[in-house]
This record gives structure tokens, C-alpha cells and sequence, in this order.
């Protein structure tokens, strides 16, 4: 991918994200992730299976259900604008939280929980972690850092 490309995961709640679909082997998975553009490597320091990191600053896990199994993708904020994460034309990390949250209860139920710092959009097994920044740092506090998709009755114990 070149510097003027733009790169677009989007998000397809309950299947999956960034082509790891929620049910699929982790080690198959994570070839997926490796197949995508800007592939740094995997995260598997402390044994940490489903990891994979981007030069954009992005990184991307398949959660294992404790089965080998895939329950749910989370994608971490990239730092480069040019790639973009979506939720039907909404660009999850494009701006302040505040703006995506009002932008997705036009069409989701949202639930607030721990303290405002996770938003859950449970009919539409999504939920979305903000950020806080104990150093002061303005540019990254108050945007959504994580997003997670995943499979029906993941949400039930928040």
C-alpha cells in the first residue's frame, strides 16, 4: 500500500472484520491478518496468539474462545489517517468519540458502561473502547481506541 492509499476495514457484525470471520480456527486467522497490507508481524510476546500489528500503527486481534476458535475481532486505533475502520460508512476512529456515538444512535441502541469508557452497541454485537490519556494528551483522549466484533451472547456478561 502506498503512502496515498487508503486502506478500509469494514466492520460485519456478527461475522467478523478485517477478513477473520468470528468461528474460524485462530492460527487461520491469524494468516489472514498477515496477508494484510502493511503487515509488521504478530504479537505473541507473553504467548498471545491472534495478535497482529501494522506499520500504520494499527493492531488487530482474533480473541480465542479457549477453544481455538475465533469469538470476537478487536482492532486498536492506527495512528494513519489513511486507513480507516468502518461500521455502515461510519469511520470508528475518524473522529472525537463524542461524534461517532451520536452518529451510531441514529440506528443502535447504546449502553454506557465502566465509567463512560466503553460503549456497547449489544443488538449489533459491537462495542467500542475510548480512550483516556493520564498524560494530558489531547490529540488521542476522547477518541474511540478499540473496537470489538463479535459473536452473539459475547456482550451478555458487561
Amino acid at each position: 500500500m502506498t503512502k496515498d492509499q487508503m486502506m478500509q476495514i469494514v466492520l460485519d457484525p456478527p461475522r467478523g472484520a478485517a477478513g477473520v470471520s468470528v468461528g474460524m480456527a485462530v492460527p487461520d486467522a491469524e494468516q489472514v491478518l498477515a496477508a494484510l497490507a502493511d503487515y509488521v508481524g504478530p504479537g505473541r510476546s507473553k504467548g498471545s496468539r491472534g495478535f497482529a500489528h501494522y506499520a500504520s500503527g494499527m493492531s488487530i486481534q482474533a480473541h480465542d474462545d479457549g477453544a481455538g476458535r475465533v469469538e470476537a475481532v478487536e482492532i486498536y486505533r492506527p495512528d494513519d489517517p489513511t486507513v480507516q475502520v468502518l461500521y455502515q460508512g461510519i469511520s470508528i476512529f475518524g473522529e472525537a468519540a463524542p461524534v461517532i456515538e451520536e452518529r451510531l444512535a441514529r440506528h443502535l441502541r447504546l449502553d454506557t458502561i465502566d465509567d463512560g469508557l466503553t460503549v456497547v452497541a449489544p443488538e449489533a454485537f459491537l462495542a467500542f473502547g475510548k480512550s483516556v490519556s493520564v498524560y494530558g494528551d489531547e490529540v488521542r483522549s476522547g477518541f474511540f481506541e478499540s473496537v470489538v466484533v463479535a459473536e452473539p451472547g459475547y456482550y451478555g456478561n458487561l
